[in-house]
């Protein structure tokens, strides 16, 4: 059995990169979807079912991690890229030229991963050791979106990651749109986990006299820096 690490933990030792996980022993777990291969075998109890919570998750995190086989190569990529959630499906957007976008143009199968990590759980031993956090997997075929699509498509994606920027900022020209490719992928085969509270130690280990409990972790927007050449404009108001 493994360290309790999860939902994934990695560690570079100068060699090699060192990963273990509590998807191990993962069949997908899909929250709105009936599909029995998509069901979390490992800690069964932290599936997430709950759409809304599914939707929170990825209304406030701004990169995913997309996961391909390039069919060039006939090798796994994962890349990270920014995204937004449009109602029931996910926004990806990158350069027409890019190899992922290339790739998911062809119609591969893709994983979607977004995650937020909120806590280190730190227990009485190195084993029931943890980690406090929100996991979503999507499954599935991408489609691009043709031209009279991408306009309303790129404006949830910059809203999403600066709301606020699509009426106030120069548009996007006709050249910069054709040089994007957007693609969605729907939310209909996802699998969502998650760990919350204190370190679960054995019992023989909660009699020693260690130290156990939680170590938050959180991330936060700060203050805005102007930029070197916009020194004499004010912060705008969506800015804050």
């Amino acid at each position: 059995m493994a360290p309790r690490w999860g939902p994934y933990l990695f560690a570079h030792n100068g060699v090699e990169l060192v990963i273990t996980s509590e998807y191990e022993d993962f069949r997908y777990d899909v929250a709105m979807s009936n599909d029995e291969k998509f069901h979390v075998q490992r800690h069964a109890d932290r599936e997430v079912h709950d759409q809304l919570d599914i939707e929170k998750l990825l209304d406030s995190q701004y990169v995913a991690h997309v996961g391909f086989i390039d069919p060039d190569v006939n090798l796994p990529f994962v890349i990270p890229m920014g995204f937004a959630r449009d109602g029931e499906r996910i926004l990806i957007h990158g350069s027409t030229g890019s190899r992922i976008m290339m790739a998911i143009a062809k119609g591969i199968d893709v994983c979607v991963t977004v995650t937020q990590l909120n806590a280190i759980v730190v227990a009485r031993s190195a084993f029931n050791s943890s980690m406090n956090y929100e996991s979503v997997m999507i499954f599935g075929k991408a489609r691009v979106l043709n031209e009279n699509e991408k306009e309303i498509a790129l404006e949830r994606i910059t809203s999403k990651l600066v709301p606020g920027l699509w009426e106030y900022g120069r548009p996007m020209t006709k050249k910069e749109s054709a040089a994007t490719l957007i693609v969605e992928l729907s939310l209909d085969k996802v699998s969502a986990k998650a760990r919350t509270g204190e370190p679960s130690d054995d019992d023989e280990d909660v009699s020693l006299p260690l130290w156990a409990g939680i170590l938050p972790l959180t991330t936060s927007v700060g203050a805005p820096i102007t930029a070197k050449n916009a020194q004499a404009i004010p912060v705008p108001p969506h800015i804050g």
